[in-house]
């Protein structure tokens, strides 16, 4: 199982969740195109070359085993490396932080402080919902950037919770300041907002043109 986040002193976990199985469509639908094209390419080299004699059976069986490799880099790529990052990538709401855990350890979780919290919104995309319940739970911590749950199971509960989390918290006094956690590096997640500048232009924090996206 993911890890969970350290947590202060007299804070709790009030949810913990990943993102919804529907972020492993892609990848299923990768991997049914992955080995129906290996079926093919298999056929296809058996019924149009088939050797007798050396050493075309053994540049045979070789092309057989690049195609193989082929295959396995491809489902290693794009089919294994999404369903581990989901599976390790977690969700979580304590009284104090919204928090995102990721794979790599605790230095490569970001957590900010509900303190802070300006607004959490949920972003669906365009069309029929077809029954699902998910969406992009979009949190906005002023100054201090931003998180974009992606897939987020029942997000409307979700930003609910948050939203009533980051009341109680203010209601409470504050528990943990901003600089007990800060963002670390950015990735697709979660958002840091851009540092003001007399180039730069004010604009809010998710916009596309304000996002750096970390290399896989």
């Amino acid at each position: 199982m993911p890890a969970r986040p350290a947590l202060q002193p007299g804070e709790r976990v009030l949810v913990a969740t990943r993102a919804h199985g529907a972020r492993l469509l892609r990848p299923f639908l990768v991997l049914l195109l992955v080995v129906f094209a290996l079926s093919l390419a298999q056929r296809a080299l058996e019924l149009r070359w088939r050797p007798v004699a050396e050493p075309w059976i053994t540049v045979h069986a070789a092309l057989d085993l690049v195609l193989l490799v082929a295959a396995a880099a491809g489902l290693l790529h794009w089919c294994l490396r999404p369903l581990l990052r989901w599976w390790r990538t977690r969700y979580v709401l304590t009284t104090r932080h919204l928090v995102l855990v990721r794979p790599g350890g605790p230095r490569r979780d970001v957590a900010l402080p509900l303190e802070q919290l300006l607004r959490a919104v949920v972003e669906r995309p365009r069309g029929p919902s077809l029954g699902r319940r998910d969406g992009r739970v979009v949190a906005d911590f002023g100054p201090l950037g931003g998180l974009r749950l992606e897939h987020a199971p029942e997000a409307d509960r979700l930003a609910e919770l948050i939203r009533r989390a980051a009341d109680d918290q203010r209601a409470g006094g504050s528990g943990g300041g901003a600089g007990d956690r800060r963002p670390t590096r950015v990735g697709q997640d979660e958002v840091v907002a851009p540092r003001p500048g007399p180039s730069v232009l004010s604009r809010r924090p998710w916009g596309r043109r304000t996002v750096p996206q970390e290399q896989e």
